[in-house]
């Protein structure tokens, strides 16, 4: 299906939903109303989903449940709702609507619980968790650990009730079991607390365990800060993606605290392990993977920049290492690190055409390339280290797909199921499925929509390029290599990959699914200059050639053969239904035949074995007769590597043969029984003839070949069959006997083409070129018959379609039929237009037909094909315009004798203001319009680039810019009623689209600059201690930096030249985002964030209204809770009412009005813990989403990135 029959049948929904909604408002307008307006709620739930409500999956929930007891309320109780019984039996509606909304409440707690209660996919080593028999031979009773806390978490865990109202009604007995988890993992050893952490269900042991509003009750605050804090140095690196895991299905956002426990535990992951850490967080098999939780997970920018800052550095470390050939070293080069980074899409997988999947309809749809998973394998498999990929080693294989990211993992998971199926496939040795869990970077609905309205590739192309620059962000210490293909924008996106980072893009692969010049961002001269290189191949078995061959090389020798031999495993894996058509496959086995052919050469030329070639299965059998297109033959043999089949031909003439099956085929006589009837059986030779001559019977309906004798049947054979006979004569006794020559008979009778001698013709014919055997019949004569009944809307039954004077199109242009020569089967046509006569097959002819509904369906389906006598002339505007096809050079274009290029085009049109001049007609009118005007008709120019002469010269084919366009479009010929009413729709879509679909400008190359990201005058923090940005040099990247710390001679401060990684912002000390701090201004608020590209510190302060931007040296200190914040006491809740820094006492008003000084370790702050900011049930947040704009929601969160460029050290309010 292509773009314009998904955007017809897209309009054609459309419209016909807007219809039924119509109608539906007629009919019900109420109930109407109401489900529209839910389901646009709904919408905006689902494409905000970076907002504050799924922050927690409690918000979410009580969603769902407020959205379905609104959706019962109005099925049940509207007027004109067809189930509103709630009118008649108020009860019965109000308790439908309860039990309506508490199922959707069950079932989506039942979802998220199915959810999070998943283990995490990765394989579970001896490096992840200790084996259970050496703990219990250490005396550690890890399994009764494990079975109480899983006894613990299911008196947690109460089905029926929410952990909100089980709060309310039993809230000592939960705290009691949430204790008893947190004493476990406190008080085990380093050992057991691994086994612990990867064998409980982790993710729902998090969510809950709750902070309670009660003096030391924050028990998940207390949980999580005891396994990602203070004992994360016995923690593995398997344990530590656990925890990661457990808190990405937690949602990061539901604690303030979260995000800087994973930056704890990232920061605490050094080197090598740092490396594992990523790809096992990356090979989990799902949605939650380190780019989702760096990107989209951590909301503070600076948490992330801490983060990617830290990757950088250990990576440098890691090349120090390599550099200088320390022990580490050794261990590092048994690993490629390398990342293999693909598309999904005809690269992985052939879309069939399928649109806007793809445009590959080689292969069948969703058939996996043969060789493409071997590849995958060898590339991330690498040139040292182990000699085959070990089972159960995370690998480095990651798909970016230009499928959008729909609704957390709902399109994700799909690509994901698709994987673990083609990790439990496997060919006859069993290692043909795909060697590692993937990772995926999806797309987005921007880019997506962007393709599909505009058809521009330029946004798919870019959103790639973004995906792969954050990765690269997180795995720097890699090598990266990307395939694609070039059907859509994976060429333009491979070129900005390669401008951006040279050195990280270790190569280019492009699977060519259609023709180069029809790549988008096809660019070699421009690839040329900049030393991009990327490789197009269209077998995986050209890329592993290409792959070992490079210098220095991606995969090993035996890789390479690996990789054929998968390839030809893989290809006999695909069954016969996945293949579109027999033809497909054989030209498939063909291709791939001669790119492992290739690969054997280069495999005998080093010394190693060769891989045998793939077999075609053998369709006919010896003996068997079939039709070729050099005629009736025998099957001798076959070849099964080529597909070639031996044949030995009958060229004798057609009455011969004819004659021979009448003279073989006797009558049966059946012996009479006068006792009963008997039983005769049929040979399948029988059976054959019976079918032979009810096809002879069908081609003589007068019988008068049936009922003629022997004697009879030369009589027929005419001057023709005479020649024949004797030029077969010739070449027989030629192939025979090399030398020999026969004479010719003059005169030969009928016996002497029977008694003329045989000799054997052998030809060697492909499989797809045989046809099943007919047998021969003689010309059918002609009876005279009239036209057709249905002659009116076409041509009838006439005795002969090439009569002189016809008019006819040919791939030459229109022309005049001649001379037709029946016996050669050739038409000798005069052109119209130029002075040309050709010769033609009968099969090139096409005649124009006469009808007057054809005629009139050929006028409105030609009116793009307009002759230039009729075409209006150009003035200046339209001269303005861009030039296109057929006025335009350079234009490319597949003939039927090869690619070329048009190099003479038709010219423009001339003003000359007398229309009577321009008295060219139309050429692919109606036939009677057709007429013969010579040197009227221009022609155009295309060079056959496919072709060389023998002097270098290219030639040069000349046509009409009809035959062109035909060629240009290449949509095959067709005619009749049908046909012209396609052509006549498929024509009115393509000028409506025509003023969609034109083609991007060409995107100015990149050129490699630094960019700025510190701004003067920002605080940052070097190895030399703290400092001022001064200034930027944009050439180098080196940021001149002032070290305020630093006191000179002269009261001056020394400057360094420092380079970005080398800097980060400064924040004050002991402070964090979030938490409280206390100002030079002498009042206390939260620290909301910190600019990274500047250090200034936004504190907001409700006490006072007011919102402050602050320099580091601006915030004193962290406080345990600010002015008018809510904290809890052994005495009960109260709030903040002062703070005293010289004793470092706060002042607290209890909910009695007592006033209480306490110190800091004596309360918690309330806004630590995991509490709804609404009323005790969190209905706040749907009323603020349904009455307040979003703009004010964007600007409360966004006015400090837009306001705090500028507003260092100062104050603004907020009332």
């Amino acid at each position: 299906m292509d773009r314009v029959a998904a955007m017809l049948i897209l309009l054609g929904l459309l419209v016909t939903v807007g219809l039924l909604l119509l109608a539906l408002f007629a009919v019900a307008p109420v109930i109407c109303s109401c489900i529209v307006t839910l389901l646009y709620t709904l919408y905006l739930f689902i494409a905000n989903e970076e907002s504050a409500f799924h922050h927690a999956q409690e918000f979410e929930n009580r969603f769902w449940t407020i959205f379905t007891l609104l959706l019962t309320t109005a099925l049940f109780f509207a007027n004109d709702s067809p189930l509103a019984f709630g009118q008649t039996y108020p009860s019965f509606g109000f308790l439908g609507v309860l039990l309506a909304a508490y199922g959707m409440h069950m079932w989506d707690r039942h979802q998220h619980r199915k959810e999070i209660s998943k283990q995490p996919g990765l394989r579970r080593g001896a490096s992840a968790a200790a084996s259970l028999v050496r703990l219990n031979a250490l005396g550690i009773p890890v399994e009764e650990l494990l079975q109480k806390i899983n006894s613990c978490l299911a008196d947690i865990d109460q089905v029926l009730l929410p952990s909100t109202i089980n709060n309310y009604l039993n809230l000592r007995f939960f705290m009691q079991k949430e204790r008893e988890i947190i004493k476990i993992f406190e008080e085990a050893q380093p050992k057991a607390l691994n086994y612990l952490i990867s064998h409980c269900r982790l993710g729902l042991i998090f969510y809950k365990v709750k902070d309670h509003r009660s003096f030391n009750g924050k028990h998940r605050t207390e949980l999580i800060e005891l396994l990602a804090v203070n004992r994360i140095s016995v923690l593995t690196v398997y344990s530590k993606v656990v925890v990661l895991h457990a808190l990405q299905m937690m949602k990061l956002p539901a604690n303030v605290r979260a995000e800087y426990w994973v930056r704890n535990i990232i920061l605490c992951t050094t080197q090598d392990d740092l490396s594992e850490l990523k790809t096992l967080t990356d090979a989990k098999g799902n949605y939650y993977s380190m780019n989702k939780l760096i990107f989209h997970d951590i909301k503070s920018q600076t948490v992330r920049e801490d983060i990617l800052q830290h990757f950088k550095k250990q990576a440098d470390i890691l090349q120090a290492h390599m550099t200088m050939r320390t022990k580490r070293s050794k261990l590092r080069m048994q690993k490629a690190w390398r990342k293999v980074l693909s598309d999904v899409d005809d690269t992985l997988t052939c879309s069939g055409g399928s649109y806007p999947a793809g445009i590959d309809k080689r292969f069948g749809k969703k058939v996996v390339y043969p060789g493409v998973l071997a590849f995958y394998r060898e590339l991330d498999l690498g040139t040292r280290g182990p000699e085959e990929w070990q089972e159960g080693t995370p690998g480095n294989l990651v798909f970016i797909s230009a499928r959008p990211h729909f609704y957390k993992d709902v399109s994700e998971k799909h690509n994901f199921a698709k994987f673990e199926k083609m990790r439990a496939r496997g060919g006859e040795d069993g290692k043909s499925g795909m060697h590692t869990i993937p990772s995926l970077l999806a797309g987005d609905m921007a880019s997506g929509r962007e393709y599909i309205v505009s058809n521009d590739m330029e946004p798919l192309a870019v959103k790639k390029y973004d995906n792969f620059k954050s990765y690269v962000s997180i795995y720097p210490e890699f090598k990266h290599v990307f395939i694609g293909d070039n059907g859509q924008g994976d060429v333009r996106a491979g070129e900005l990959m390669f401008d951006s980072f040279p050195q990280h893009l270790e190569a280019l692969y492009i699977h060519v699914v259609q023709p180069l010049s029809k790549t988008h961002g096809y660019a070699p001269t421009r690839w040329s200059s900049k030393g991009l290189k990327p490789c197009f191949f269209r077998t995986y078995v050209d890329a592993a050639l290409d792959a070992v061959t490079r210098n220095p090389p991606l995969i090993r020798l035996s890789g390479l053969k690996r990789v054929c031999q998968d390839a030809v495993s893989d290809f006999y894996m695909i069954t016969t239904n996945k293949w579109p058509s027999e033809n497909h496959k054989s030209l498939r086995r063909e291709e791939l035949n001669q790119a492992l052919w290739s690969a054997n050469q280069y495999l005998n030329k080093v010394g190693e074995g060769d891989v045998p070639l793939l077999e075609a299965e053998r369709v006919w059998k010896d003996g068997q007769k079939i039709r070729t297109p050099y005629g009736i033959g025998t099957i001798l043999s076959f070849d099964p590597t080529f597909d070639m089949y031996r044949v030995e031909l009958d060229w004798r003439p057609l009455n011969v043969q004819v004659g021979e099956k009448i003279k073989n085929k006797q009558p049966k006589e059946r012996p009479n029984s006068s006792s009963g009837l008997e039983t005769v059986v049929e040979t399948v030779e029988e059976v054959d003839e019976d079918n032979e001559n009810k096809l002879v019977t069908q081609s003589d309906p007068t019988g008068a070949l049936a009922s003629s004798s022997k004697s009879d049947i030369p009589e027929l054979v005419d001057e023709k069959d005479n020649r024949n006979s004797t030029q077969n004569e010739f070449i027989q006794a030629s192939e025979s006997e090399p030398g020999a020559k026969e004479k010719k008979s003059e005169n030969p009778g009928p016996n002497a083409l029977e008694e003329c001698p045989v000799h054997p013709i052998i030809a060697t014919v492909q499989g797809r070129q045989i046809k099943m055997y007919t047998p021969p019949s003689m010309p059918v004569l002609s009876q005279g018959k009239g036209r057709s009944i249905f002659s009116f809307f076409g041509t009838g039954g006439e005795e002969e379609p090439f009569k002189p004077g016809a008019k006819c199109t040919t791939p030459f242009g229109p022309a005049t039929i001649v001379e037709h020569r029946q016996k050669k089967r050739v038409v000798v046509v005069d052109m119209i237009g130029w002075s040309a006569r050709a010769y033609l097959r009968e099969d090139c002819i096409k005649i124009i037909s006469k009808g007057i509904l054809t005629s009139l369906l050929r006028r409105m389906t030609s009116s793009d094909d307009i002759s230039p006598a009729k075409r209006p002339t150009i003035t200046k505007e339209v001269k303005e315009k861009e030039i296109e096809f057929p006025y335009a050079k350079g234009i490319t274009i597949r003939t039927p004798f090869g690619e070329g290029i048009v190099t003479r085009p038709l010219p423009l049109p001339i003003e000359t203001g007398d229309a009577k001049q321009s008295d060219v007609k139309d050429t692919l009118q109606e036939s009677n319009d057709l007429l013969q005007t010579p040197k009227q008709t221009p022609t155009m120019g295309i060079c056959l680039t496919s072709w060389k002469l023998a002097n270098g010269c290219q030639p040069i084919v000349y046509c009409t810019h009809e035959t062109a366009r035909e060629w240009k479009d290449a949509k095959p010929a067709s005619s009749g009623l049908l046909s012209a009413f396609g052509s006549l729709v498929s024509t009115t879509v393509k000028r409506i689209t025509a003023q969609q679909e034109k083609p991007p400008p060409p995107s100015p190359p990149i050129i490699p600059r630094y960019e700025r990201y510190f701004q003067d005058g920002s605080a940052v923090t070097t190895l030399f201690g703290d400092g001022v940005v001064r200034s930027f040099r944009e050439t180098d990247g080196i940021y001149v930096v002032s070290l305020v710390r630093w006191n000179m001679i002269g009261s001056r401060s020394p400057t360094a030249y420092l380079q970005k990684d080398a800097l980060t912002y400064r924040l004050a000390k002991g402070c964090h985002e979030g938490c409280p701090v206390l100002t030079s201004l002498g009042l206390s608020g939260r620290l909301a964030s910190v600019e990274p590209k500047t250090g200034v510190h936004i504190v907001t302060i409700p006490s006072a209204g007011m919102v402050c931007y602050l320099q580091p040296e601006s915030v004193v200190k962290a406080l345990k809770a600010a002015v008018g914040e809510d904290v809890v006491t052994p005495y009960g809740e109260g709030k903040v009412k002062r703070y005293r820094l010289e004793d470092d006492i706060y002042e607290i008003v209890l909910s009695s009005k007592a006033l209480l000084y306490a110190h800091a370790e004596t309360f918690d702050r309330v806004d630590d813990s995991l509490q709804d900011p609404g009323s005790a049930f969190g209905v706040s947040w749907l009323l603020r989403y349904l009455f307040f704009s979003s703009e004010s929601t964007k600007e409360e969160s966004g006015s400090h990135s837009r306001s705090q460029r500028s507003r260092s050290s100062s104050i603004s309010t907020i009332l």
